[in-house]
């Protein structure tokens, strides 16, 4: 969660009001007159002095007159991808009788320019009475849940020396997502123990389909599926879900070790985080697991644990994205917590796919603990550089945590 920083509270309070104009007023015009009279000094400035600050005070006599009083609806995107740019859309209607001029919209931009780039709107002229549109550009670098600060509007009009406006206490969440490229090929191994039990399960398949619940119709569904009594309470067509029993079950485990200082430090410095690249990563395998037939389980744990069960619904990404968007990395070893939700459904398990950032005893243990089971694993590991993988066993996947990171990734 990434919140806005109380202390820019008290910087928007100390500059909120003040331009670049009343600064270039102040330290060429008011402020060498003013040192003057302060040594004692007398010059032929200080006539031009007062002046300016007449002019100042004027101005922003006249600017609390003519303060904005408006009303601006916001239409933003809920959820974005990190990487990308998104537009705010902010709808201006002026309900007053004067005009207003030199607007400057949602002045209260977040302050992490390296997390989150937010530029302000701008309005040169509104008429009483009118309605208009204005947008301006965001660039969502670093992925997180963002609470926005709230939405001000700003009107530095007469003399652009001094802003007045007003603050509406509405704050805005904004989701981005990890970035992640779509995987051509996503393939598992099935274990031994599963194998007979799978091609059961899709026999039984085809004939026991128990009703799972109510969703919005889409194009393709069957019309046999329409439920009449929900579609004409809800105005609109609703089609009844089903569930298959017995399909496979692909569990997903995240590691977000994130380690120690000086390898926190040292990731800081080379840009190539691996906590990153897991949850993007993890991102594409849940994406392509969404357009099979497999129940997906999710496992990642920062400070607190996230677990996930698909239960076999249709259009569940977007929740799995929500929650990889949300996790923090772990300063301690987080499969303290995961591996033992892992093993105690592992009964009911077909297969494991172990996405870590690193590899030592505790993970090799666990990776041994599943195939013991008779179970698929797939297991991934995120290493520093392509042929960094010293003392990794064959059969694991090391994959370079830049090539996650720049999409290069297709194929796991």
């Amino acid at each position: 969660m990434r919140n806005f920083p109380m202390v820019c509270w008290s910087y928007y309070l100390l500059v909120a009001h003040t331009t670049p104009r009343f600064y270039l007023f102040s330290l060429v015009g008011v402020g060498p007159a003013l040192l003057l009279v302060l040594v004692g000094f007398e010059n032929r400035l200080l006539p031009l002095a007062f002046t300016a600050l007449a002019l100042i005070a004027v101005c922003m006599a006249a600017g609390f007159y003519w303060r904005p009083l408006l009303e601006i609806t916001v239409r933003m995107p809920p959820r974005v991808e990190c990487g990308s740019r998104f537009e705010t859309v902010y709808t201006v209607r002026n309900p007053g009788r004067r005009c207003a001029r030199d607007l400057a919209i949602d002045t209260l931009i977040f302050s992490d320019w390296m997390s989150l780039r937010r530029r302000r709107a701008h309005l040169a002229y509104l008429p009483a009475g009118a309605v208009e549109e204005v947008s301006a550009t965001s660039l969502a670098l670093a992925r997180g849940v963002y609470t926005l600060p709230a939405l001000r509007i700003d009107s530095a009009f007469p003399g652009g020396l001094w802003r007045w406006g007003r603050t509406e206490r509405r704050e805005q969440q904004l989701t981005v997502y990890p970035r992640y490229t779509r995987l051509e090929a996503f393939e598992i191994p099935l274990g031994t123990r599963n194998r007979n039990e799978l091609s059961a399960a899709r026999d039984l398949a085809r004939e026991a389909l128990e009703f799972h619940g109510c969703r919005e119709f889409r194009d393709g569904d069957a019309l046999r599926h329409v439920h009449p009594r929900s579609s004409a309470r809800l105005g609109v067509p609703v089609v009844k879900e089903f569930q298959a029993e017995g399909r496979s079950r692909t569990a997903v485990l995240v590691d977000t070790y994130e380690g120690g200082v000086g390898e926190r430090f040292r990731v800081g410095i080379t840009r190539a985080a691996p906590v990153e690249a897991a949850l993007a990563l993890a991102a594409a395998v849940a994406d392509a697991l969404s357009t099979s037939d497999r129940v997906l389980e999710l496992l990642v744990a920062g400070p607190t644990v996230h677990r996930f069960v698909s239960q076999g619904r249709i259009g569940y990404l977007e929740a799995v994205l929500d929650i990889l968007a949300a996790v923090e990395p772990s300063r301690s070893d987080p499969l303290d917590a995961l591996e033992p939700l892992l093993l105690d459904e592992i009964h009911a398990i077909q297969s494991v796919c172990l996405i870590l950032t690193r590899w030592d005893a505790r993970r090799a243990s666990l990776a041994r603990t599943i195939d013991a089971w008779g179970i698929g694993l797939k297991t991934v590991l995120l290493v520093p550089r392509t042929g960094s993988s010293a003392g990794v066993p064959p059969e694991v996947v090391c994959v370079p945590v830049k090539a996650v990171l720049r999409g290069e990734v297709s194929v796991v």
